[in-house]
């Protein structure tokens, strides 16, 4: 405390943070240490000592760790399907504007992406509907967005190559790739989203 402060008899004041700042902090947390250590070898209280939040405290923002991969895996979708989109306003969407949305966010996002088509076991059947709901939105969206690239295939058959294309970013983000890697998964990208 400065000495003007002791003169005034005031203490510094302490601002609290907001429920969304404090949920933020938990899934930035939450996203690093799955990016270091795995899934697996995260732990709930782990995350809540990375993210500042108390052991107990965390669980009034998520019950299981499950919750918050659903969530870091909700939020990952979103960004993607809205910076292909935000990529579409700006010009029209091309197949190589989609396959390195889907790189640059596998990369940002990490093993968040790579868990988003794994099957987690120990995710109660309330989490895994959700998961799938997340994946489905993900892929009916894009596929979509594909189907305006090539409106010559069916919406089933985009959907098709988004899943592919899904599971080879998942695949790239699992590995944390160096660059000459991700260079050379570009062009498998686009070839499946064109196929």
């Amino acid at each position: 405390m400065t000495d003007e402060k002791k003169q005034q008899g005031t203490t510094p004041r302490r601002t609290r943070m907001s429920r969304d700042a404090r949920r933020s902090l938990i899934l930035a947390a939450a996203s690093e240490m799955f990016q270091r250590h795995g899934y697996a070898a995260a732990s709930i209280d782990a995350i809540a000592l990375a993210s500042g939040i108390s052991g107990p405290a965390i669980y009034r923002y998520f019950s299981r760790k499950t919750e918050i991969l659903v969530a870091l895996l909700e939020a990952a979708a979103v960004d993607a399907i809205g910076a292909v989109e935000a990529a579409a306003g700006e010009s029209a969407v091309t197949i190589d504007l989609m396959a390195d949305v889907l790189v640059d966010r596998a990369l940002r996002e990490g093993a968040v992406i790579g868990l988003l088509q794994a099957s987690i076991i120990d995710m109660d059947a309330a989490d895994r509907t959700q998961l799938e709901q997340v994946r489905r939105t993900l892929v009916d969206r894009l596929g979509a967005l594909l189907r305006a690239v090539r409106p010559s295939i069916k919406i089933d058959q985009a959907r098709t190559h988004i899943e592919a294309a899904l599971a080879i970013v998942g695949q790239l983000a699992r590995r944390g790739p160096d660059a000459a890697e991700v260079d050379r998964m570009r062009p498998i990208l686009r070839a499946v989203l064109a196929a």
